[in-house]
């Protein structure tokens, strides 16, 4: 079954006032489409694929939305891409118009895998996950990261969760 509505974060996930506690359940091993959903794109620099201006882009960015009202009251959702070991592209959900950004669409249907750690698990999970689509008898293809919460609010939580979200075709099942 293909997904097509974010999952609703509840006030009650507010705990730290800033990154809400992610559920894993609602994305582990779920197939989303997000096609309907609109976003705007950014990017941060990377040596080697390491972020060297992720806060700060990340601060603009939601400043950005929050003072064009563009972002949604129940929803939240950032989709990281590394296109390079020296830039990663940053896609933010929004419900308007963002001065300054190109609205964008991500299209086609994401096989989600939730993995918990630190970032430098990043290549083993990414290995795990390409077996668990070869299993499924699929290549891995494009990939997005959407890391759940900022460092602080992982230590908080005491969970660093990261879903990987790989591009399927159209009639990829589970």
């Amino acid at each position: 079954m293909v997904i097509t509505e974010i999952p609703i974060t509840l006030p009650e996930d507010f705990i730290t006032g800033c990154c809400p506690k992610f559920h894993p359940g609602q994305w582990e091993e779920k197939i989303y489409d997000f096609s309907a959903y609109q976003f705007i794109k950014s990017h941060t620099n990377s040596l080697m694929y390491r972020p060297l201006n992720m806060t700060q882009v990340m601060t603009k960015v939601q400043a950005d939305i929050q003072n064009a009202k563009a972002g949604f009251e129940d929803r939240f959702l950032i989709l990281s891409q590394d296109v390079s070991a020296f830039r990663c592209e940053h896609f933010f959900l929004v419900n308007g118009t963002v001065p300054g950004y190109k609205p964008q669409q991500i299209k086609g249907k994401y096989f989600c895998k939730v993995y918990d750690g630190p970032l430098k698990d990043m290549s083993t999970w990414m290995k795990d996950l390409d077996e668990v689509l070869r299993l499924k008898g699929r290549a891995l293809k494009e990939v997005f990261a959407y890391y759940t919460t900022c460092p602080e609010c992982a230590k908080a939580y005491n969970h660093n969760y990261v879903v990987l979200l790989a591009e399927v075709d159209h009639n990829f099942e589970l």
